[in-house]
Protein backbone atom coordinates (compact mmCIF):
# COMPACT_ATOMS: atom_id res chain seq x y z
CA UNK A 1 0.00 0.00 0.00
CA UNK A 2 2.59 2.08 0.60
CA UNK A 3 4.02 2.10 -2.82
CA UNK A 4 0.22 3.12 -4.22
CA UNK A 5 0.39 6.29 -1.86
CA UNK A 6 4.13 6.96 -3.60
CA UNK A 7 2.36 6.42 -6.80
CA UNK A 8 -0.45 8.87 -5.92
CA UNK A 9 2.06 11.67 -4.81
CA UNK A 10 4.15 11.52 -7.94
CA UNK A 11 0.75 11.69 -9.98
CA UNK A 12 -0.42 14.62 -8.15
CA UNK A 13 3.54 16.13 -9.14
CA UNK A 14 3.16 15.83 -12.74
CA UNK A 15 -0.45 16.56 -13.48
CA UNK A 16 -0.81 19.95 -12.41
CA UNK A 17 -1.57 22.57 -15.45
CA UNK A 18 0.68 23.61 -17.30
CA UNK A 19 3.58 22.15 -15.49
CA UNK A 20 4.35 18.21 -17.28
CA UNK A 21 6.71 16.11 -17.60
CA UNK A 22 6.16 16.19 -21.23
CA UNK A 23 9.72 16.82 -22.00
CA UNK A 24 11.48 16.98 -19.10
CA UNK A 25 9.45 17.81 -12.05
CA UNK A 26 15.70 32.97 3.94
CA UNK A 27 15.11 33.80 7.40
CA UNK A 28 18.52 35.59 7.98
CA UNK A 29 21.87 35.60 6.25
CA UNK A 30 24.23 33.26 5.39
CA UNK A 31 26.24 33.82 9.15
CA UNK A 32 28.62 31.28 9.19
CA UNK A 33 29.81 28.23 6.33
CA UNK A 34 29.50 24.64 8.85
CA UNK A 35 26.06 23.26 8.34
CA UNK A 36 26.31 21.58 11.29
CA UNK A 37 26.32 24.88 13.38
CA UNK A 38 25.27 27.31 11.53
CA UNK A 39 22.28 27.38 8.78
CA UNK A 40 23.00 28.30 5.43
CA UNK A 41 20.27 30.29 4.55
CA UNK A 42 19.39 33.06 2.14
CA UNK A 43 18.81 37.11 2.61
CA UNK A 44 15.20 37.20 1.45
CA UNK A 45 15.75 41.07 2.76
CA UNK A 46 17.78 41.85 -0.46
CA UNK A 47 14.59 41.70 -2.95
CA UNK A 48 12.26 44.47 -0.66
CA UNK A 49 14.68 45.69 2.46
CA UNK A 50 13.50 44.50 6.13
CA UNK A 51 9.87 45.24 6.09
CA UNK A 52 7.22 44.85 8.89
CA UNK A 53 3.98 42.49 8.01
CA UNK A 54 2.36 45.93 7.75
CA UNK A 55 4.82 47.62 5.22
CA UNK A 56 4.99 44.36 3.24
CA UNK A 57 1.12 45.04 2.75
CA UNK A 58 1.68 48.27 1.95
CA UNK A 59 4.15 47.18 -0.70
CA UNK A 60 1.45 44.66 -2.33
CA UNK A 61 -1.10 47.01 -2.45
CA UNK A 62 1.25 49.98 -4.07
CA UNK A 63 2.10 47.37 -6.84
CA UNK A 64 -2.09 46.28 -7.78
CA UNK A 65 -2.61 49.76 -7.52
CA UNK A 66 0.72 50.56 -10.62
CA UNK A 67 -1.29 47.72 -12.60
CA UNK A 68 -4.77 48.99 -12.30
CA UNK A 69 -3.29 52.45 -13.51
CA UNK A 70 -1.53 50.83 -16.25
CA UNK A 71 -4.81 49.44 -17.35
CA UNK A 72 -6.54 52.02 -17.37
CA UNK A 73 -4.38 54.18 -19.03
CA UNK A 74 -3.69 51.13 -22.13
CA UNK A 75 -6.37 48.82 -21.93
CA UNK A 76 -9.33 50.53 -23.99
CA UNK A 77 -6.43 51.80 -27.17
CA UNK A 78 -4.59 48.44 -27.40
CA UNK A 79 -6.59 47.36 -30.55
CA UNK A 80 -6.07 50.55 -32.76
CA UNK A 81 -2.31 51.61 -31.15
CA UNK A 82 1.12 51.64 -33.04
CA UNK A 83 3.74 49.97 -33.19
CA UNK A 84 5.79 52.55 -31.52
CA UNK A 85 2.97 52.81 -28.70
CA UNK A 86 2.87 49.09 -28.28
CA UNK A 87 6.56 49.17 -27.56
CA UNK A 88 5.99 52.34 -24.65
CA UNK A 89 3.51 49.98 -23.23
CA UNK A 90 5.20 46.94 -22.54
CA UNK A 91 8.00 49.12 -21.20
CA UNK A 92 5.71 49.80 -18.90
CA UNK A 93 4.40 46.42 -18.31
CA UNK A 94 7.84 45.05 -18.07
CA UNK A 95 8.71 47.46 -15.01
CA UNK A 96 5.74 46.42 -13.17
CA UNK A 97 6.48 43.12 -13.63
CA UNK A 98 9.63 43.03 -12.16
CA UNK A 99 8.39 44.65 -9.11
CA UNK A 100 5.54 42.26 -9.17
CA UNK A 101 7.83 39.37 -9.14
CA UNK A 102 10.19 40.63 -6.22
CA UNK A 103 7.45 41.66 -4.06
CA UNK A 104 5.49 38.37 -4.79
CA UNK A 105 8.82 36.28 -4.15
CA UNK A 106 9.65 37.50 -1.19
CA UNK A 107 6.79 35.97 0.55
CA UNK A 108 6.89 32.76 -1.74
CA UNK A 109 10.42 32.08 -0.60
CA UNK A 110 10.21 32.91 2.85
CA UNK A 111 7.26 30.32 2.70
CA UNK A 112 8.99 28.01 0.74
CA UNK A 113 11.79 27.62 3.61
CA UNK A 114 9.70 27.38 6.02
CA UNK A 115 5.80 26.62 5.74
CA UNK A 116 5.46 26.47 9.08
CA UNK A 117 6.14 29.66 10.19
CA UNK A 118 2.96 31.69 10.38
CA UNK A 119 4.39 34.90 9.11
CA UNK A 120 5.73 32.97 6.46
CA UNK A 121 1.94 31.73 6.02
CA UNK A 122 0.64 35.14 6.36
CA UNK A 123 2.85 36.70 3.90
CA UNK A 124 2.61 33.86 0.98
CA UNK A 125 -0.62 33.84 0.97
CA UNK A 126 -0.74 38.18 0.55
CA UNK A 127 1.87 37.01 -2.16
CA UNK A 128 -0.69 34.69 -3.84
CA UNK A 129 -3.87 37.06 -3.84
CA UNK A 130 -1.49 40.02 -4.88
CA UNK A 131 -0.38 37.62 -8.25
CA UNK A 132 -4.18 36.53 -8.76
CA UNK A 133 -5.24 39.79 -8.81
CA UNK A 134 -2.72 41.70 -10.88
CA UNK A 135 -3.19 38.48 -13.56
CA UNK A 136 -6.56 39.51 -13.62
CA UNK A 137 -6.09 43.19 -13.66
CA UNK A 138 -3.62 42.40 -16.71
CA UNK A 139 -5.77 39.79 -18.59
CA UNK A 140 -8.29 41.79 -20.74
CA UNK A 141 -5.38 44.03 -21.99
CA UNK A 142 -3.58 40.58 -23.12
CA UNK A 143 -6.48 38.81 -24.43
CA UNK A 144 -7.25 42.29 -26.81
CA UNK A 145 -3.88 42.16 -27.82
CA UNK A 146 -3.41 38.61 -28.53
CA UNK A 147 -6.51 38.70 -30.86
CA UNK A 148 -5.07 41.24 -32.59
CA UNK A 149 -1.85 39.60 -33.15
CA UNK A 150 -4.13 37.08 -34.25
CA UNK A 151 -5.71 39.26 -36.42
CA UNK A 152 -2.64 40.91 -38.25
CA UNK A 153 0.41 38.45 -37.48
CA UNK A 154 2.90 40.54 -39.21
CA UNK A 155 2.41 43.13 -36.24
CA UNK A 156 5.00 40.49 -34.68
CA UNK A 157 7.82 41.21 -37.40
CA UNK A 158 7.65 45.35 -36.81
CA UNK A 159 11.25 46.18 -35.53
CA UNK A 160 9.25 48.43 -33.05
CA UNK A 161 8.15 45.52 -30.74
CA UNK A 162 11.23 43.24 -31.72
CA UNK A 163 12.54 43.17 -28.24
CA UNK A 164 9.34 41.74 -26.95
CA UNK A 165 8.54 39.30 -29.77
CA UNK A 166 9.05 35.47 -27.47
CA UNK A 167 6.07 37.05 -25.20
CA UNK A 168 3.79 38.75 -28.35
CA UNK A 169 4.25 35.20 -29.96
CA UNK A 170 2.75 33.31 -26.85
CA UNK A 171 -0.05 35.67 -26.36
CA UNK A 172 -0.93 35.30 -30.05
CA UNK A 173 -0.56 31.39 -29.80
CA UNK A 174 -3.56 31.47 -26.82
CA UNK A 175 -5.84 33.92 -28.50
CA UNK A 176 -8.03 30.65 -30.37
CA UNK A 177 -8.68 28.95 -26.61
CA UNK A 178 -8.98 32.25 -24.28
CA UNK A 179 -12.51 32.48 -22.86
CA UNK A 180 -14.20 36.00 -22.20
CA UNK A 181 -12.64 38.83 -19.82
CA UNK A 182 -14.88 38.27 -17.28
CA UNK A 183 -14.51 33.86 -17.92
CA UNK A 184 -10.97 34.39 -17.86
CA UNK A 185 -10.59 36.63 -14.44
CA UNK A 186 -13.07 34.19 -12.84
CA UNK A 187 -10.75 31.04 -13.67
CA UNK A 188 -7.35 33.22 -11.99
CA UNK A 189 -9.50 33.19 -9.48
CA UNK A 190 -10.66 30.00 -8.91
CA UNK A 191 -7.25 28.40 -9.35
CA UNK A 192 -5.79 30.44 -6.81
CA UNK A 193 -8.02 28.96 -4.56
CA UNK A 194 -8.20 25.67 -6.04
CA UNK A 195 -5.67 23.89 -8.08
CA UNK A 196 -2.66 26.23 -6.92
CA UNK A 197 -3.90 25.69 -3.25
CA UNK A 198 -4.02 21.96 -3.59
CA UNK A 199 -0.60 21.80 -5.04
CA UNK A 200 0.94 24.45 -1.71
CA UNK A 201 -1.23 21.81 0.29
CA UNK A 202 0.48 18.83 -0.45
CA UNK A 203 3.90 20.01 -0.70
CA UNK A 204 3.56 22.34 2.69
CA UNK A 205 2.15 18.46 4.41
CA UNK A 206 4.88 16.39 3.22
CA UNK A 207 7.49 19.69 4.24
CA UNK A 208 6.37 19.28 8.33
CA UNK A 209 6.42 15.51 8.50
CA UNK A 210 9.58 13.74 10.51
CA UNK A 211 10.63 10.22 11.16
CA UNK A 212 12.00 8.73 14.15
CA UNK A 213 14.51 6.42 12.33
CA UNK A 214 17.72 4.29 13.43
CA UNK A 215 20.87 4.93 11.69
CA UNK A 216 23.94 3.19 12.09
CA UNK A 217 22.67 2.47 15.83
CA UNK A 218 22.40 5.86 16.15
CA UNK A 219 18.45 6.94 16.93
CA UNK A 220 17.55 10.33 15.09
CA UNK A 221 14.82 13.18 14.01
CA UNK A 222 14.71 13.70 10.58
CA UNK A 223 12.95 15.48 7.97
CA UNK A 224 11.23 14.47 4.89
CA UNK A 225 14.58 15.86 3.04
CA UNK A 226 16.82 14.08 5.58
CA UNK A 227 15.14 10.77 5.08
CA UNK A 228 15.03 11.24 1.53
CA UNK A 229 19.09 11.62 1.06
CA UNK A 230 19.11 8.83 3.07
CA UNK A 231 17.84 7.04 -0.18
CA UNK A 232 21.58 7.51 -1.92
CA UNK A 233 23.27 6.21 1.04
CA UNK A 234 25.68 3.54 -0.06
CA UNK A 235 24.33 1.46 2.76
CA UNK A 236 21.73 -0.78 1.37
CA UNK A 237 19.97 -1.20 3.96
CA UNK A 238 19.66 1.91 4.97
CA UNK A 239 18.45 3.18 1.94
CA UNK A 240 15.87 0.38 2.08
CA UNK A 241 14.89 1.56 5.64
CA UNK A 242 14.55 5.11 4.14
CA UNK A 243 12.35 4.56 0.83
CA UNK A 244 9.96 2.24 3.28
CA UNK A 245 9.67 5.06 5.82
CA UNK A 246 8.86 7.44 3.13
CA UNK A 247 6.39 5.80 1.39
CA UNK A 248 4.80 4.10 4.32
CA UNK A 249 4.20 7.90 5.69
CA UNK A 250 2.83 8.98 1.89
CA UNK A 251 0.43 5.70 2.49
CA UNK A 252 -1.05 6.75 5.48
CA UNK A 253 -1.95 10.10 3.83
CA UNK A 254 -3.30 8.19 0.72
CA UNK A 255 -6.95 9.84 0.91
CA UNK A 256 -5.26 13.42 0.68
CA UNK A 257 -2.98 12.54 -2.01
CA UNK A 258 -5.73 10.89 -4.29
CA UNK A 259 -8.32 13.42 -3.64
CA UNK A 260 -5.56 16.03 -4.84
CA UNK A 261 -4.68 14.23 -7.73
CA UNK A 262 -8.33 13.70 -9.03
CA UNK A 263 -9.62 17.06 -8.03
CA UNK A 264 -6.47 18.78 -10.18
CA UNK A 265 -6.94 16.44 -13.16
CA UNK A 266 -10.18 16.86 -13.60
CA UNK A 267 -9.85 20.69 -13.17
CA UNK A 268 -7.34 20.60 -16.06
CA UNK A 269 -9.55 18.32 -17.77
CA UNK A 270 -12.35 20.49 -17.76
CA UNK A 271 -10.74 23.77 -18.63
CA UNK A 272 -9.31 21.68 -21.80
CA UNK A 273 -12.65 21.41 -23.08
CA UNK A 274 -14.06 24.99 -22.09
CA UNK A 275 -10.97 26.27 -24.15
CA UNK A 276 -11.07 23.91 -27.21
CA UNK A 277 -8.08 22.40 -26.77
CA UNK A 278 -7.68 19.57 -29.07
CA UNK A 279 -6.00 17.37 -26.58
CA UNK A 280 -5.02 17.20 -22.65
CA UNK A 281 -1.25 18.17 -23.80
CA UNK A 282 -2.31 21.51 -26.01
CA UNK A 283 -1.74 24.19 -22.73
CA UNK A 284 1.48 22.16 -21.78
CA UNK A 285 2.88 22.33 -25.50
CA UNK A 286 1.99 25.99 -25.72
CA UNK A 287 3.73 26.27 -22.36
CA UNK A 288 6.92 24.28 -23.57
CA UNK A 289 6.98 25.80 -27.11
CA UNK A 290 7.41 22.23 -28.90
CA UNK A 291 4.56 20.62 -30.80
CA UNK A 292 2.96 17.23 -30.43
CA UNK A 293 4.59 15.53 -32.83
CA UNK A 294 8.01 15.88 -31.60
CA UNK A 295 6.81 15.04 -27.57
CA UNK A 296 4.99 11.62 -29.33
CA UNK A 297 8.76 11.13 -31.54
CA UNK A 298 10.61 11.90 -28.01
CA UNK A 299 8.56 9.24 -26.19
CA UNK A 300 8.71 6.23 -29.11
CA UNK A 301 12.13 6.52 -29.09
CA UNK A 302 11.98 6.34 -25.13
CA UNK A 303 10.27 3.25 -25.36
CA UNK A 304 12.16 1.45 -27.95
CA UNK A 305 15.72 2.16 -26.58
CA UNK A 306 14.57 1.41 -22.70
CA UNK A 307 16.94 -1.81 -23.44
CA UNK A 308 19.38 0.04 -23.13
CA UNK A 309 18.64 1.18 -19.63
CA UNK A 310 17.59 -2.20 -18.68
CA UNK A 311 21.30 -3.35 -19.62
CA UNK A 312 22.86 -0.60 -17.32
CA UNK A 313 20.94 -1.60 -14.33
CA UNK A 314 22.26 -5.10 -15.01
CA UNK A 315 25.34 -3.67 -15.05
CA UNK A 316 25.04 -1.81 -12.27
CA UNK A 317 23.31 -5.11 -10.54
CA UNK A 318 26.40 -7.23 -11.09
CA UNK A 319 29.03 -4.08 -9.91
CA UNK A 320 27.05 -4.07 -6.80
CA UNK A 321 27.11 -8.00 -6.08
CA UNK A 322 23.40 -8.67 -6.80
CA UNK A 323 21.72 -11.04 -8.98
CA UNK A 324 19.15 -8.03 -9.78
CA UNK A 325 18.17 -4.53 -8.46
CA UNK A 326 15.89 -3.77 -6.04
CA UNK A 327 13.56 -0.51 -5.59
CA UNK A 328 15.74 1.47 -3.42
CA UNK A 329 18.87 0.27 -5.59
CA UNK A 330 18.03 1.97 -8.89
CA UNK A 331 18.89 5.41 -7.73
CA UNK A 332 21.55 4.42 -5.67
CA UNK A 333 25.89 4.54 -6.00
CA UNK A 334 27.09 1.52 -7.40
CA UNK A 335 30.00 1.38 -4.17
CA UNK A 336 29.48 0.78 -0.66
CA UNK A 337 32.13 2.68 0.22
CA UNK A 338 32.23 5.75 -1.27
CA UNK A 339 35.64 8.09 -1.25
CA UNK A 340 34.08 11.16 -2.24
CA UNK A 341 32.22 13.25 0.70
CA UNK A 342 31.74 17.10 0.40
CA UNK A 343 31.25 19.45 3.64
CA UNK A 344 29.43 23.19 2.23
CA UNK A 345 32.83 24.94 2.00
CA UNK A 346 34.43 22.03 -0.17
CA UNK A 347 30.85 22.27 -2.38
CA UNK A 348 31.20 25.50 -2.70
CA UNK A 349 35.15 25.95 -3.71
CA UNK A 350 34.47 23.17 -6.31
CA UNK A 351 31.43 24.01 -8.00
CA UNK A 352 32.39 27.78 -7.90
CA UNK A 353 35.90 27.19 -9.40
CA UNK A 354 33.95 24.39 -12.16
CA UNK A 355 32.13 27.77 -13.70
CA UNK A 356 34.91 29.74 -13.15
CA UNK A 357 36.98 27.49 -15.09
CA UNK A 358 34.76 27.85 -18.17
CA UNK A 359 34.04 31.86 -18.24
CA UNK A 360 35.86 34.29 -15.28
CA UNK A 361 32.35 36.32 -15.60
CA UNK A 362 29.84 33.23 -14.72
CA UNK A 363 32.40 32.17 -12.07
CA UNK A 364 31.76 35.59 -10.81
CA UNK A 365 28.24 35.41 -10.82
CA UNK A 366 27.96 31.85 -8.99
CA UNK A 367 30.73 33.15 -6.45
CA UNK A 368 28.21 35.97 -5.78
CA UNK A 369 25.52 33.74 -4.84
CA UNK A 370 26.95 32.37 -2.21
CA UNK A 371 28.63 35.42 -0.57
CA UNK A 372 25.19 37.61 -1.16
CA UNK A 373 23.75 34.64 1.11
CA UNK A 374 21.14 33.62 -1.76
CA UNK A 375 21.25 29.82 -1.51
CA UNK A 376 19.02 28.33 1.44
CA UNK A 377 20.80 24.96 1.56
CA UNK A 378 20.23 23.98 5.38
CA UNK A 379 18.26 21.29 6.50
CA UNK A 380 14.50 22.42 8.41
CA UNK A 381 10.97 20.93 9.14
CA UNK A 382 8.67 22.82 6.83
CA UNK A 383 11.29 23.44 4.03
CA UNK A 384 10.31 22.52 0.69
CA UNK A 385 11.19 19.23 -0.26
CA UNK A 386 13.48 19.20 -3.49
CA UNK A 387 15.41 21.66 -5.05
CA UNK A 388 14.53 25.30 -7.41
CA UNK A 389 16.33 28.20 -8.81
CA UNK A 390 13.94 31.53 -8.50
CA UNK A 391 14.54 34.31 -9.79
CA UNK A 392 15.72 38.08 -8.13
CA UNK A 393 13.96 40.15 -10.88
CA UNK A 394 15.52 43.51 -9.98
CA UNK A 395 18.58 42.10 -9.44
CA UNK A 396 18.65 40.36 -12.62
CA UNK A 397 19.90 37.65 -10.35
CA UNK A 398 18.50 34.28 -8.54
CA UNK A 399 17.85 32.46 -5.52
CA UNK A 400 18.97 28.97 -4.62
CA UNK A 401 17.20 26.43 -2.59
CA UNK A 402 18.26 22.74 -1.70
CA UNK A 403 19.03 20.75 1.03
CA UNK A 404 22.23 20.08 1.91
CA UNK A 405 23.43 16.22 3.17
CA UNK A 406 27.33 16.22 2.11
CA UNK A 407 26.34 13.82 -0.56
CA UNK A 408 27.64 13.49 -4.19
CA UNK A 409 24.03 14.08 -5.19
CA UNK A 410 24.01 17.28 -3.14
CA UNK A 411 26.63 18.75 -5.11
CA UNK A 412 25.72 17.72 -7.93
CA UNK A 413 22.33 19.19 -7.37
CA UNK A 414 24.17 22.62 -6.38
CA UNK A 415 25.64 22.69 -9.19
CA UNK A 416 22.57 21.95 -11.59
CA UNK A 417 20.56 25.05 -9.75
CA UNK A 418 23.21 27.44 -10.10
CA UNK A 419 23.29 26.52 -13.60
CA UNK A 420 19.89 27.78 -13.89
CA UNK A 421 21.43 30.95 -12.32
CA UNK A 422 24.16 31.60 -14.87
CA UNK A 423 21.86 30.88 -17.52
CA UNK A 424 19.40 32.95 -15.47
CA UNK A 425 22.15 36.10 -15.59
CA UNK A 426 22.59 36.02 -19.42
CA UNK A 427 18.68 35.92 -19.91
CA UNK A 428 18.18 38.59 -17.88
CA UNK A 429 20.88 40.78 -18.77
CA UNK A 430 19.51 40.39 -23.06
CA UNK A 431 16.17 39.69 -23.17
CA UNK A 432 13.13 41.90 -21.89
CA UNK A 433 11.56 40.59 -18.57
CA UNK A 434 8.50 40.25 -20.64
CA UNK A 435 10.57 37.04 -22.84
CA UNK A 436 12.22 35.62 -19.27
CA UNK A 437 9.51 32.90 -19.52
CA UNK A 438 11.11 29.38 -20.72
CA UNK A 439 10.23 26.25 -21.82
CA UNK A 440 12.01 22.97 -19.60
CA UNK A 441 13.93 22.39 -22.66
CA UNK A 442 15.15 25.96 -22.89
CA UNK A 443 15.84 26.17 -19.04
CA UNK A 444 16.98 22.94 -18.27
CA UNK A 445 20.16 23.63 -20.88
CA UNK A 446 21.86 25.59 -18.44
CA UNK A 447 21.35 22.89 -15.76
CA UNK A 448 22.92 20.11 -17.27
CA UNK A 449 25.33 22.65 -18.12
CA UNK A 450 26.09 23.18 -14.59
CA UNK A 451 26.26 19.53 -13.84
CA UNK A 452 28.65 18.55 -16.51
CA UNK A 453 31.11 21.16 -15.79
CA UNK A 454 31.16 20.27 -11.89
CA UNK A 455 31.93 16.55 -13.93
CA UNK A 456 35.29 17.94 -16.04
CA UNK A 457 35.90 19.86 -12.35
CA UNK A 458 35.98 16.45 -10.55
CA UNK A 459 37.39 14.28 -12.68
CA UNK A 460 40.61 16.55 -13.16
CA UNK A 461 40.47 16.32 -9.22
CA UNK A 462 40.39 12.24 -8.98
CA UNK A 463 43.66 10.92 -8.33
CA UNK A 464 42.49 7.44 -8.47
CA UNK A 465 40.57 4.82 -11.05
CA UNK A 466 37.83 4.10 -7.87
CA UNK A 467 37.25 8.33 -7.85
CA UNK A 468 36.74 8.39 -11.76
CA UNK A 469 34.52 5.07 -11.35
CA UNK A 470 32.25 6.77 -8.76
CA UNK A 471 31.91 10.02 -10.80
CA UNK A 472 31.39 8.21 -13.93
CA UNK A 473 28.56 6.34 -12.57
CA UNK A 474 27.00 8.76 -11.02
CA UNK A 475 27.06 10.95 -14.12
CA UNK A 476 25.60 7.75 -15.96
CA UNK A 477 23.04 7.06 -13.62
CA UNK A 478 21.85 10.48 -13.69
CA UNK A 479 21.83 10.58 -17.61
CA UNK A 480 19.51 7.13 -17.70
CA UNK A 481 17.29 8.19 -14.57
CA UNK A 482 16.43 11.73 -16.49
CA UNK A 483 15.70 10.06 -20.15
CA UNK A 484 13.98 7.35 -19.08
CA UNK A 485 12.62 7.30 -15.50
CA UNK A 486 11.54 10.60 -16.31
CA UNK A 487 10.40 9.75 -19.43
CA UNK A 488 8.60 7.15 -18.80
CA UNK A 489 6.40 9.78 -16.02
CA UNK A 490 5.11 11.53 -19.67
CA UNK A 491 3.83 7.91 -20.27
CA UNK A 492 2.21 7.66 -16.95
CA UNK A 493 0.13 11.56 -17.82
CA UNK A 494 -0.89 10.76 -20.81
CA UNK A 495 -2.45 7.45 -19.37
CA UNK A 496 -3.94 9.18 -16.47
CA UNK A 497 -6.01 11.60 -18.95
CA UNK A 498 -6.95 8.93 -20.99
CA UNK A 499 -8.55 7.27 -18.48
CA UNK A 500 -10.36 10.27 -17.16
CA UNK A 501 -11.51 10.82 -20.91
CA UNK A 502 -13.09 7.23 -20.44
CA UNK A 503 -15.22 8.80 -17.45
CA UNK A 504 -13.26 6.13 -15.19
CA UNK A 505 -12.45 7.46 -11.31
CA UNK A 506 -8.95 7.94 -10.24
CA UNK A 507 -8.58 7.18 -7.06
CA UNK A 508 -4.91 5.45 -5.51
CA UNK A 509 -5.43 2.05 -6.46
CA UNK A 510 -6.32 3.31 -10.25
CA UNK A 511 -3.43 5.43 -10.32
CA UNK A 512 -1.07 2.78 -9.23
CA UNK A 513 -2.17 0.60 -11.91
CA UNK A 514 -1.64 3.04 -14.47
CA UNK A 515 2.15 3.76 -13.28
CA UNK A 516 3.25 0.34 -12.68
CA UNK A 517 1.87 -0.16 -16.50
CA UNK A 518 3.94 3.04 -17.77
CA UNK A 519 7.05 1.58 -15.61
CA UNK A 520 6.35 -2.04 -17.24
CA UNK A 521 6.75 0.21 -20.58
CA UNK A 522 10.66 0.90 -19.42
CA UNK A 523 11.70 -1.49 -17.08
CA UNK A 524 10.13 -4.32 -18.29
CA UNK A 525 10.99 -6.94 -15.64
CA UNK A 526 14.69 -5.74 -14.79
CA UNK A 527 14.13 -4.59 -11.16
CA UNK A 528 12.32 -6.12 -8.60
CA UNK A 529 9.85 -3.44 -7.19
Amino acid sequence: MWRSCLTVAICFHLCQVGVTTLLWPMVRPLIGVIMAEQEIAWDLSLLVGDVSSERYRELLDEIVEGFRGFSEDYGERVENMKPSEIRQMLRVLESLYVRRLDLTNYGRLMFEACSSDKRSMQFNSWAREIESQTKQIRTPLEIRLGKRLSDDPSLLEHDKVADFRHYLERLRQLAPYRLSEESEKVVIQKDVNGISLFSQLRGSWVSKKTFEVEVEGEKKTLSFAQLGSLRMSPDREVRRMATIELYKSLAEDDLIHSMTLRSVCDDHMAMTEMRGMPSPMTQSLLDQDVDEEAVDTLLSTIESTSGDYREFLSVKAKVMGLDRLAGHDVIAPMTTNPVWKFDWPEARKIVTEAFTSFDDEIGGVIDAMFTKNKIDASNRVGKRYGAFCSRHAGAKSSYVLLSFNETMDDVFTLAHELGHAAQGHVTYHMQSPLNWRTSSCLAEMGSIFGELLLTDKLLAMSESKEEKMEILAHVLGGYFYTVYYVGLRALFEKSVYDTIAKGELIHAETACNLWNAAKKRVFADSVDW
